[in-house]
């Protein structure tokens, strides 16, 4: 069954959203000072959260939600999906270019989707939403404080090439290959709903807007430490 309607910025938005930055703020402070081995079990805890997460929400789209996607739209090639995957491999001990991918992709488009999310109920898809959004917030917080990692400005143009160059063309393609209503990375339509995209034109010429957009969204994730490393300096 649905739920209430969903309104942006009303009590259930609200409380989600302080949630999810209340988890985020205090959960990696208090693994900060853990032990070693505490922070690898945390690790593998975390990853596994997420990784139900993936797993789970296709099965979701799919057969427990009111109106079911098409399965070509529940594949985890969204930015966030890879987000999510990407973290999991870190968090088990890939490398550390998964976690900075994570970090800009996740700090820019998992924000912005918690505060602008495409839903219109409060259901069950809310729920996994906010969960997987809330989730890539708090990986990110907990790879970053807790386990101390962190970027640095050269990585900026290293995620924007693989941004760029490696994974959008892949993306693009199977968008292609799958057909509709496949749109990861909204490389064929726009969002159903409203959206900072019905300001610029029709995918793909959208990118020619949208990827400077997110190149000055990246430099400004990395602001504070751009600060903090410039003020430490003097």
């Amino acid at each position: 069954m649905y739920g209430t309607s969903f309104e942006i910025f009303g009590i259930v938005h609200l409380i989600t959203m302080v949630a999810i930055l209340l988890v985020s703020i205090f959960f990696p402070k208090i693994y900060k000072n853990k032990t070693d081995k505490q922070k690898q079990l945390m690790s593998r805890i975390v990853a596994a959260i997420i990784a139900a997460h993936v797993i789970i929400s296709p099965y979701k789209d799919l057969y427990l939600i009111n109106n079911p996607y098409n399965w070509v739209e529940v594949l985890p090639f969204h930015m966030c999906d890879l987000s999510e995957i990407f973290l999991i491999i870190f968090l088990l001990g890939g490398p550390s270019i998964l976690y900075k991918c994570a970090f800009f992709w996740g700090l820019g488009g998992a924000t912005m989707a918690i505060i602008t999310p495409d839903i219109l109920f409060h259901d069950l898809d809310y729920i996994f939403f906010m969960i997987g959004h809330g989730m890539i917030i708090v990986g990110i917080m907990y790879a970053t404080v807790s386990l101390g990692n962190r970027p640095y400005s050269r990585d900026i143009v290293s995620v924007c090439l693989i941004t760029i160059f490696l994974l959008l063309p892949i993306v693009y393609v199977i968008n292609i290959v799958l057909g509709e209503p496949a749109n990861y990375w909204y490389l064929v339509a726009k969002p159903d709903g409203a959206s900072l995209m019905d300001m610029f034109p029709d995918p793909p010429y959208h990118l020619l807007y949208t990827t400077p957009i997110a190149l000055a969204l990246f430099y400004i994730i990395y602001l504070p430490y751009f600060i903090k490393d410039n003020y430490s300096k003097q």
